[in-house]
């Protein structure tokens, strides 16, 4: 059952635009297992930070050989320096393996998705040189996608490989490169394999967590460094990410799995607690938050929540009642405006609504990495097959940051182009400026045509 709040109840503000505090009580806690974990794999106690600087440093000095070493020392991965790189025959086998339902379900996936992207493609202007301004989009060189695989290989979400490689494929990227763990005998799982085929990824390594950053980030012989490092992952992946910025691009530093539902009268109390255990069942972090208006609405949606989730399957309901215990919440509004209020606060990843006019609020949810309206428009069929990415902003960053398009894999030019009588126009206020500001050498730059 979700725990119950309402609106001014105190243990709200946990939610309430709270993503650094969130995203730190995460770490902290990821740190008391870490410390375990790392004493008996190290022989020594060490921060996760530490351990990433560690491993970067090792992959900078010694290459694929580091790579191989902390992927075998931390996920006990049967794979060797030599073999990092998964060939292209096994990509193109796994396709033709793959069941002719999966193969189709992924084409149509591909298509939609490709659909989509191509209409995110931001325009250039003036790169003709007949304008005296313009801009120029141009799409990065190399870009790594990770795609995560759970433990031992046990939930290869290849779907990640559609959702974070073919828009880069449409921003017009050619190297298209993904990295994900192996399981323990080194193979990958042959769906991630069969809809890299499809997607027309170039590179495919079998490394995963931090190692699988660092290779991306610093390079090595067989893995050359990418522009930018996109996709989900656990938190050490995410702080792995954000250690690697600055050397190459990120996506953003994603968390764990959020869905908000605002539902009143009008919604199915079965479509809601389904919707909401579809995000719970991902991770015991993950955020499923509900917020009802009208009578009669919450005790329905817990029923039914409570019934979906005794019917799922012995490993996602223990997953899911986890995440719906420690991290589930009701709260019952006055009316939808306090619901709106209360869901820009939060700035969820994935928005459902789930209320009789959808059309009359949709423009003053400002903040969510995706909006979901109506009774058809379920949150997971985002996931696989709409169109837009599925690798959105967690943690309330949906404030600041967008999901994964086109457009994120493509840099923007300025072009100036100007002719004498632009330059005459816009030259005294820059000569103003120029010297209020004390840059002389700025100043005589302009002041000398000036005088020409």
């Amino acid at each position: 059952m979700l725990t119950e709040l309402m609106p001014e109840d105190a243990a709200l503000t946990e939610l309430l635009g709270a993503s650094h505090q969130r995203f730190e009580r995460l770490i902290a806690e990821a740190e008391k297992k870490a410390s375990e974990f790392y004493r008996a794999k190290l022989g020594r106690a060490a921060s996760i930070n530490e351990v990433i600087g560690e491993i970067f440093s090792a992959v900078e000095r010694d290459g694929d050989a580091a790579v191989a070493k902390y992927t075998k020392l931390f996920d006990g991965a049967n794979v060797t320096a030599d073999a990092l790189q998964v060939p292209a025959s096994e990509l193109s086998a796994a396709w033709a393996a793959a069941a002719p339902a999966l193969r189709h379900a992924i084409t149509f996936a591909i298509r939609q998705v490709e659909t989509y992207q191509r209409r995110l493609i931001p325009r250039s202007f003036g790169t003709a040189l007949d304008e005296p301004l313009g801009v120029r989009w141009s799409p990065l060189a190399r870009v790594g996608a990770y795609v995560p695989g759970g433990p031992q290989g046990s939930l290869p979400l290849f779907s990640s490989v559609i959702m974070n490689l073919v828009p880069a494929k449409i921003a017009g990227v050619l190297d298209l490169v993904l990295a994900t763990p192996s399981r323990a005998d080194g193979t990958i799982a042959p769906e991630v394999l069969a809809a890299a085929h499809a997607v027309g990824v170039t590179s495919v390594y079998r490394i995963g967590g931090i190692p699988a950053i660092a290779a991306l980030a610093v390079g090595t012989a067989t893995i050359p460094a990418v522009d930018k490092i996109v996709g989900p992952g656990n938190l050490f992946v995410t702080l792995a990410k954000r250690h690697a910025f600055g050397r190459v691009d990120i996506d953003m530093l994603a968390g764990p799995s959020e869905i908000l539902v605002i539902a009143d009268e009008t919604a199915n109390p079965a479509f809601v607690a389904a919707d909401l255990l579809s995000q719970a069942e991902h991770d015991t972090l993950a955020m499923a938050v509900c917020l009802t208006i009208g009578s009669g609405v919450a005790s329905s949606i817990q029923q039914e929540l409570s019934n979906q989730l005794d019917a799922l399957p012995d490993e996602r309901r223990t997953v899911a009642a986890e995440s719906i215990r420690r991290f589930g919440r009701l709260v019952r509004c006055q009316d939808l405006a306090q619901a709106i209020k209360i869901s820009n606060r939060i700035a969820p990843e994935h928005l459902q609504l789930m209320i009789a006019k959808p059309k009359a609020i949709v423009a003053q949810l400002i903040n969510a990495g995706a909006i979901f309206i109506g009774n058809w428009s379920p949150e997971p069929i985002g996931d696989y097959v709409a169109g837009p990415s599925h690798t959105l902003p967690t943690g309330g960053t949906a404030r600041m940051w967008s999901g994964i398009g086109a457009d994120t894999f493509m840099r923007r030019t300025s072009i100036i182009n100007f002719a004498e009588a632009d330059f005459r126009l816009c030259a005294d206020a820059g000569l103003l400026l120029a010297r209020a500001e004390g840059l002389e050498a700025h100043a005589r730059s302009i002041e000398i045509r000036l005088k020409g």
